[in-house]
């Protein structure tokens, strides 16, 4: 084949160029849009190295189909369902020899681990779906991962019959018992599933059920401990009852114990509050009668006062009359005393004569100035 470029003749090998034509489109044709949705992680497997990558996060990418498969494995929480419906009931034997059929769920999901799916998910299990087949009794065609199918479920039903085995036939129908187990059951399972990749989120124990005859006896002897409970909370309440009343018997004991001391307290202090009354009283009694006592005696010591020095003027004045009348002077006194009562006086009598003989009357002056004095001087001698 020849190409004219110009003046100049080029020759092209057709069959080499139809073969790079063909590669080049072959190539092209056999690239494949790749996308990772949010419930998945994308694997890219290259044929040729023999090389895996992950993509964990959503998005979109190309690839080529020619040496590249591409696998999407689903991450979101799964449900493993083991019932009685489906005839996937876990038979369990307890540990006093009963027959139990339990039903149970188990959440679970896929580590999302780099290192742990590249080295142990894909190469233990693979990237294929499997799909399991329903029965007769109505379960449905199921899609599972690969990992899902080979390890879950018989790990599951192995490690429930055998945690949940470890309880007696009473302790299945105590409900905390149960979830006990559940809780075992779940660290159990991790610790073995752990390193296949797979993270057991809940194991959740469902209805359980015993052979009729057995669960006939299981229940007559539950209504039988029932009533001995009954019974047992009767006596506990009744004594529970004599306990309360003999705590308000105490309290109210208590009570009035407290009412009686503080009356007690109430009359104590208004007792000492009545003393200190009458002993304040008493003393300001004391002390008004003191200052009483004090003022009169002030005042009869200054009336005293008052008459000794009256009594002493009195009698210096006495003195100084009895010297005055001592001399001459008390004479002339006395006698004008003497005189001013004579100037007054009036005398009457009857004239009488022994003799017929008239005479005449007359009056002594001098005699009778000597009668008054000499009367005086006896009746001055008869006070002293």
């Amino acid at each position: 084949m020849r190409v004219r470029a110009g003046r100049t003749n080029i020759s092209i090998p057709i069959l080499p160029a139809l073969a790079i034509f063909a590669i080049v489109l072959g190539v092209f044709l056999s690239m494949r849009l790749g996308r990772v949705d949010a419930s998945a992680i994308g694997i890219r497997v290259n044929n040729l190295t023999g090389n895996i990558t992950l993509r964990l996060e959503p998005g979109s990418f190309f690839y080529n189909s020619l040496y590249e498969d591409y696998y999407q494995i689903d991450k979101t929480q799964k449900t493993l369902q083991m019932r009685s419906e489906t005839a996937e009931d876990v038979r369990i034997k307890t540990r006093d020899g009963a027959d139990v059929r339990l039903d149970v769920e188990v959440n679970y999901r896929l580590l999302l681990e780099e290192p742990t799916i590249l080295q142990r998910v894909i190469p233990e299990s693979g990237v294929d779906k499997v799909v399991t087949r329903g029965d007769h009794r109505g379960a449905a065609n199921q899609v599972l991962e690969a990992y899902q199918h080979k390890w879950i479920r018989d790990y599951s039903r192995s490690i429930v019959r055998y945690i949940f085995g470890q309880l007696s036939t009473e302790e299945f129908y105590e409900s905390s018992k149960r979830t006990e187990k559940a809780r075992e059951s779940e660290k159990e399972l991790n610790r073995l599933l752990h390193q296949h990749g797979i993270d057991v989120t809940k194991v959740v124990p469902d209805k359980f059920r015993f052979y009729e005859e057995y669960e006939l006896k299981i229940r007559e002897k539950k209504e039988a401990n029932q009533e001995a409970e009954k019974q047992q909370d009767l006596a506990r309440a009744a004594v529970e009852d004599q306990k309360r009343q003999e705590v308000e018997a105490t309290k109210n004991a208590e009570v009035e114990i407290e009412k009686i001391k503080g009356t007690l307290e109430r009359d104590r202090i208004e007792a000492e509050a009545e003393a200190i009354k009458i002993q304040k009283t008493a003393e300001a009694y004391a002390i008004k009668t003191k200052i009483d006592a004090e003022a009169r005696y002030y005042q009869a010591e200054r009336e005293a006062k008052g008459m000794l020095a009256k009594a002493k003027a009195e009698a210096e004045a006495l003195q100084n009359l009895v010297n005055a009348l001592a001399g001459e002077g008390g004479r002339n006194l006395v006698l004008r005393e003497l005189a001013d009562k004579l100037r007054n006086a009036s005398i009457e009598g009857v004239p009488y004569a022994t003799s017929s003989l008239i005479q005449k009357v007359s009056v002594d002056n001098e005699a009778a100035a000597r009668a008054a004095a000499a009367r005086t001087q006896n009746s001055g001698g008869t006070n002293r």
